[in-house]
């Protein structure tokens, strides 16, 4: 395997993934490595497809896909030509999707990532974050306050004005006109209009960076970050934001819901709540790194990512 000349020692990208069968299965509980171990990058992101089927990104260009639930990886470097470190992945079906990242690289794949392209973003500004709300309209977010729209599956992307200098974290859309972003200083901004105009929201953080925002319709939604544990919900579409106690000190990178009620934030530990985030409890992830990216299937199957 290449790897990008250091000096330093390598930081192994890992997986974990969980696992709990009906009770007329096998019952078998917890978080459970899975391959590759190691593999030898970072690893910034993962999007999933039913049980058995993910994708994920990371360092000089790293994407890694399994078909039978992470038993086996197929790992390409340097995809799309690109040794830039892939920040965010996301697909709108099993073949479209793309990944953005470092130097404002924007990569797509129309066979399921066996192969990915170079899109021209027109920006040199890092990306961290990408959604669809179909195979066309699409937006990316990163440095400097950039937010990117595409209206034709990114063979054109234009800038959008944030009305913010701030870094920008992380992005999640409702529909083509409802969309969220968060990044540093607790920022939050949402646009009604498809990015047209996008409004500062007030998060009650101004030291505070926001890593992750979801939301599951266009009213409920949290954010997650750092500065002891942070998590912050609202259920009026960003109106109000309040404050959720998470038992933990530690920075959340990730959040992920599977309904109003049941969800994952991740980072220094694993947080789960099924009342909506009033209580979170501690999950055990049998290892000490921080955890990136949390993706769930279902109620009982979930990736999550170093």
């Amino acid at each position: 395997m290449k790897i990008a000349a250091r000096t330093l020692n390598a930081i192994w990208g890992m997986l974990l993934v969980m696992f709990v069968f009906s009770e007329q299965g096998f019952a078998q509980q917890g978080w459970l490595w899975q391959n590759p171990l190691p593999q030898g990058n970072h690893l910034a992101d993962i999007y999933v497809f039913g049980q058995n089927t993910a994708i994920a990104v990371g360092e000089i260009g790293t994407v890694m896909k399994t078909t039978d639930g992470g038993t086996n990886w197929n790992v390409q470097h340097y995809a799309g030509g690109t040794t830039n470190e892939l920040s965010s992945v996301y697909f709108t079906d099993v073949n479209t999707g793309w990944a953005v990242g470092s130097g404002g690289t924007i990569l797509k794949t129309a066979n399921g990532g066996t192969n990915w392209s170079s899109q021209t973003s027109g920006t040199s500004n890092g990306l961290n974050s990408v959604y669809f709300t179909d195979a066309n309209t699409g937006w990316a977010v990163g440095e400097s306050g950039t937010i990117l729209k595409t209206a034709n599956g990114g063979t054109n992307w234009s800038a959008q004005i944030s009305g913010t200098t701030h870094v920008l974290l992380s992005v999640c859309l409702t529909d083509a006109n409802t969309g969220w972003v968060v990044g540093d200083s607790g920022t939050i901004l949402k646009t009604t209009n498809g990015g047209t105009n996008w409004s500062s929201q007030t998060s009650g953080t101004s030291s505070n960076y926001l890593n992750s925002v979801y939301f599951t319709d266009a009213n409920t939604g949290w954010a997650v970050g750092g500065s002891g544990g942070t998590i912050l919900k609202t259920i009026n579409g960003g109106t109000t934001w309040s404050s959720q106690t998470s038992g933990t000190t530690t920075t959340l990178l990730s959040v992920y819901f599977i309904d109003a009620n049941t969800g994952w934030a991740v980072g220094g530990t694993i947080l789960k709540t099924t009342n909506g985030g009033t209580t979170w409890s501690a999950q055990t992830s049998g290892t000490n790194r921080a955890l990136r990216s949390v993706y769930f299937t279902d109620a009982n199957i979930g990736w999550v990512e170093r």
